[in-house]
C-alpha cells in the first residue's frame, strides 16, 4: 500500500483507471469488475444527491453480505453521507427503535430483513427514502432505480480527515455508541492488517463476519491494495469450503467456531490457495487451532481489535505467531501497553488494563468523547498480561472483575480453564453476590455432543488447577448460551436468566 493515505473512494477510482477489468466483487455466480463497481457506485451516489442527501445525512444499510452493501456503503461516502450498519439479527423492536435513534435519510435493506413496522414508514418529507434490493415491499423504492442516477465527474471527494461512517459497537457492555470513524482510521487500520498478515494485490478476500459488525473490513483490504473479493452470504461449511476452492480464496476472517466447522467437512481435503486464516472476536481454542492445522495445513491467527481501533490491532503475524489462544503483538501503526490501576505500565506477566495508541484510533463516538488517559492512551476495558516475547493474552473485561473476599478473578481466566475439560464445548463466568465473601463466579456451561457434565467432577477438575477462590462455586448447565450478533456470549442477557442461590 501507498505511503500516503488514500480513501476508500480514491481507491476505487484509481483501480478503476488501472484495473478496469480486473474482478473486485464475486457474489452470487457473477463477477463484478473495479470498473463495473466505480461505474454503480457513482450512479447510485447521483441518484442520492439528486434526491437531496449529503454530507452528515445518515444512511442505515441493513444488508447481508452483498454487493449491494459494498455498492451502497462506498456511494454514500463518495458524497460525505454516513453509512450506519443495523444489526438485523436483533429483535425487530430492537432494530426499529434503533433507527428511528439514528434518524437517517436513507434505508437500504431487503425484503427478508424488514419487520411490519419498519416496512410500513410512510413514505414523504420528513421521513427516510427507503430502498428494497430485492424490490419487493410497498412503497420502497426497488433498488434498480437506486443506481440509475449520474454524478458529475468533478463532484466533491472526501478527504482523509472527513468521517466515513458511524461504527457502531456492538454493545455488549452496555447500549450500543457510534465510533466516528474518518477515512484515514480506515486507511490505517487496513494497513496494519496488510503489513501484519502480508497481504498484496495477488489476495483473493473471504469474509465471514456479520456484514454489520465493522464493515469497511468485508472491502477495504481488497480495495486499498487492488485485490479481489468474493461474498458468501451462506456460511454453510460444505458451501463455503466450496467456494474458497473455487474462486482460489488465500484470506479468510472469520470467528472460531467458523474454522472449526471447516476442519469438521473438510472430507480430507485441502486449501492449496489459502495463506491466511485470520480469526477475532473470540477467544480460539487450542483444539480448534490443532483442527484445523491437521486439516489445512494452516494455522488459524488469532487477532483483537475493537470498535475504537477501527478493527485489529494485535495479531499474530503469518511469519511470529501462536497457537495457545494468544491475542498476538501490536500491529504496525499501533502501540499498545498494559497498566494498573495506578495507571503504571506493568511488569510481564502481571495483568493490567490493555492500553493502545495509534492514527487508526477513532477520535470518540457521537456525543461522547473516547476514553483516554491524561497522555492519550486509549483505556479499552479489556484487561490482558504480556509475556517475555511481547504476546498478548486476554484476561476479561475490567468491568467484570469478580472479588472473592477481597481477591480478584478474573472471569476469563476461569472460562479458559473450564475449556480444556474434554467434556464442555462452552463456558462463561460471571460474578454473584455472596453473603460471606462478598461475590463468588457462577459458571453457564455446555456439554459437547455426547456428554454429560458431572458437577463434581468439574468441581475437582478446577481445584487441581487453580487457587480455591477461583474454583466456580455455582455451576449451570444449559442447551446453549445467549450470543450476540457478533457471535460473542451475551453475558447481560445470561445475567437476567441465571439461577441466582
Amino acid at each position: 500500500m501507498n505511503s500516503v493515505v488514500t480513501t476508500l473512494n480514491q481507491a476505487l477510482e484509481n483501480h478503476a483507471t488501472a484495473l478496469p477489468e480486473k474482478t473486485f466483487i464475486s457474489s452470487r455466480g457473477e463477477d463484478y469488475s473495479y470498473a463495473q463497481v466505480h461505474d454503480l457506485v457513482r450512479r447510485h451516489a447521483g441518484f442520492l444527491l439528486s434526491h437531496g442527501v449529503g454530507q452528515g445525512d445518515r444512511v442505515c444499510l441493513m444488508l447481508p453480505r452483498t454487493p449491494e452493501l459494498i455498492i451502497a456503503f462506498l456511494a454514500a461516502t463518495r458524497i460525505g453521507a454516513l453509512p450506519v450498519p443495523v444489526n438485523y439479527l436483533l429483535a425487530p423492536d430492537t432494530v426499529f427503535s434503533f433507527i428511528q435513534s439514528v434518524n437517517p435519510r436513507v434505508i437500504v435493506s431487503h425484503d427478508k430483513l424488514v419487520s411490519a413496522a419498519l416496512a410500513e414508514l410512510p413514505a414523504g418529507a420528513g421521513q427516510p427514502l427507503c430502498i428494497d434490493v430485492a424490490g419487493r415491499i410497498n412503497n420502497w423504492l426497488p433498488w434498480r432505480y437506486a443506481v440509475a442516477g449520474q454524478m458529475q465527474a468533478s463532484h466533491w471527494m472526501p478527504g482523509p480527515e472527513d468521517l466515513a461512517y458511524l461504527n457502531f459497537t456492538t454493545g455488549s457492555s452496555g447500549q450500543p455508541k457510534g465510533a466516528r470513524t474518518t477515512h484515514a482510521n480506515i486507511y490505517w487500520n487496513t494497513r496494519a492488517a496488510v503489513d501484519a498478515l502480508s497481504l498484496g494485490q495477488e489476495d483473493v478476500h473471504l469474509c465471514m463476519f456479520a456484514a454489520f459488525a465493522h464493515p469497511h473490513e468485508l472491502l477495504a483490504r481488497a480495495l486499498l491494495t487492488g485485490a479481489s473479493l468474493v461474498l458468501q452470504e451462506e456460511l454453510n461449511p460444505r458451501h463455503l469450503l466450496a467456494t474458497i476452492r473455487r474462486h482460489g480464496v488465500t484470506c479468510l476472517m472469520g470467528l472460531a467456531p467458523m474454522y472449526a466447522m471447516m476442519a469438521s467437512h473438510s472430507g480430507g481435503e485441502a486449501l492449496p490457495s489459502l495463506r491466511v486464516a485470520e480469526s477475532g472476536g473470540m477467544y480460539t481454542r487450542q483444539e480448534i487451532n490443532e483442527h484445523f492445522l491437521r486439516a489445512f495445513g494452516r494455522p488459524i491467527l488469532s487477532v483483537w481489535g475493537s470498535t475504537e481501533t477501527t478493527g485489529i490491532a494485535l495479531a499474530n503475524r503469518t511469519d511470529s505467531y501462536r497457537t495457545d489462544g494468544t491475542m498476538g503483538m501490536p500491529c504496525p501503526h499501533y502501540q499498545a501497553r498494559l497498566v494498573n490501576e495506578a495507571g503504571e505500565e506493568i511488569a510481564p506477566g502481571e495483568i493490567g488494563e490493555l492500553c493502545l495508541q495509534g492514527p487508526g484510533m477513532v477520535g470518540g463516538y457521537e456525543g461522547e468523547v473516547l476514553t483516554t488517559d491524561q497522555d492519550g492512551w486509549y483505556l479499552s476495558g479489556d484487561m490482558a498480561s504480556r509475556d517475555e516475547e511481547g504476546f498478548y493474552y486476554f484476561a476479561g473485561r475490567k468491568s467484570e472483575m469478580i472479588k472473592v473476599a477481597g481477591l480478584k478473578v478474573h472471569p476469563t481466566q476461569i472460562e479458559l480453564l473450564l475449556l480444556t475439560h474434554p467434556a464442555i464445548a462452552e463456558a462463561a463466568v460471571l460474578g454473584m453476590p455472596d453473603r460471606r465473601k462478598g461475590a463468588v463466579a457462577q459458571a453457564f456451561l455446555v456439554a459437547k455432543p455426547g456428554q454429560v457434565l458431572d458437577q463434581d467432577d468439574i468441581v475437582r477438575f478446577c481445584k487441581d488447577r487453580v487457587p480455591s477462590y477461583m474454583v466456580p462455586k455455582r455451576l449451570e448447565v444449559r442447551d446453549s448460551l445467549p450470543k450476540i450478533g457478533s457471535g460473542k456470549i451475551d453475558k447481560r442477557r445470561l445475567l437476567e436468566t441465571a439461577d441466582v442461590a
